[in-house]
């Protein structure tokens, strides 16, 4: 793998719930590997930013998987100090970008006007890794879902990416397709992705008419998905409406993990017509010949 002069601009450390390694640790991997840059955007779910028990869950009896999902207020509560030290550190040794993937800002948007009020943050992802009022996709049993109820899901899954697009107030979209990973990743069930054709150029036109962009997200290129969210399909059909700002991100939750699938991403994006990979500063572009 050699990601030389690349960035990864999704990763997370022990300030996300599902995180593990120091700052400091993900930080000395991605200069290890040469990255021009590198992104910080440890999670903020928006819809479970507080302790389980303020949303009338038993944290004590709730399956303590799905009590991972709560973010106890780690992100910059916990995080700002030891993150305000690295930045100096790294100073002139990597383009260092501090941010934070936003999930599912419209279901607590209280929340995500206060995080995007933070006047120290450069990048903002936009995530959404549920439906209003149904489990994280990760917790759905796709199998014993009628295929009637799966559109219907997946239905609304798009409709919600779209109107969080329409609100607009984030730097690229993170993910586009994510319960694929595991509707078809896992549980093995095709998708028939033309009939979301349609409203996926709604949401890439509306990304570029704002100067918003989405990003090529590769670890699912590590699961049974085995191709990148979004895939080759949906990427070229972005850049045929004219798109032109593209992340890459390796989703990485661990330093071992910095830069997986970036050379394979960056690939993909110059197959679709991509010349250019960005990451940001400040929240404005900054363009990286791929």
């Amino acid at each position: 793998m050699d990601i030389r002069g690349l960035i990864d601009c999704h990763t997370h450390c022990r300030f996300s719930p599902d995180g593990t390694d120091e700052p400091a640790e993900l930080a000395e991997k991605a200069i290890e590997l040469g990255l021009t840059a590198w992104a910080l955007t440890d999670h903020c779910e928006c819809n479970t930013w507080f302790e389980p028990e303020h949303y009338g869950i038993d944290s004590e009896t709730a399956d303590s998987e799905e009590i991972l999902m709560y973010n106890c207020c780690k992100f910059h509560n916990d995080s700002k100090e030891p993150v305000d030290t690295l930045k100096e550190r790294l100073n002139g040794m990597i383009e260092f970008v501090r941010g934070v993937e936003l999930g599912q800002p419209l279901q607590a948007l209280d929340i995500a006007e206060q995080i995007i009020a933070y006047d120290d943050l450069d990048f903002v992802i936009g995530s959404l890794h549920n439906n209003a009022g149904v489990p994280d996709f990760y917790f759905l049993q796709y199998d014993k879902m009628p295929a009637e109820k799966l559109s219907v899901l997946l239905d609304d899954y798009f409709a919600q990416v779209l109107e969080m697009c329409e609100w607009g107030k984030f730097d690229v979209l993170g993910h586009l397709t994510y319960p694929l990973r595991y509707i078809t990743g896992k549980f093995n069930i095709s998708v028939d992705m033309g009939r979301y054709r349609d409203i996926c150029a709604q949401i890439f036109k509306t990304l570029i008419g704002s100067g918003k962009g989405i990003e090529i997200n590769t670890s699912s290129l590590f699961t049974d998905y085995k191709t990148t969210m979004p895939d080759k399909q949906m990427l070229a059909l972005y850049k045929d409406l004219g798109g032109e700002v593209l992340s890459l991100g390796s989703d990485a939750h661990c330093a071992e993990k910095i830069g997986q699938g970036i050379d394979a991403g960056a690939e993909l994006a110059k197959e679709c017509g991509f010349r250019y990979c960005t990451y940001f500063k400040r929240h404005k572009p900054e363009f990286v010949k791929l």
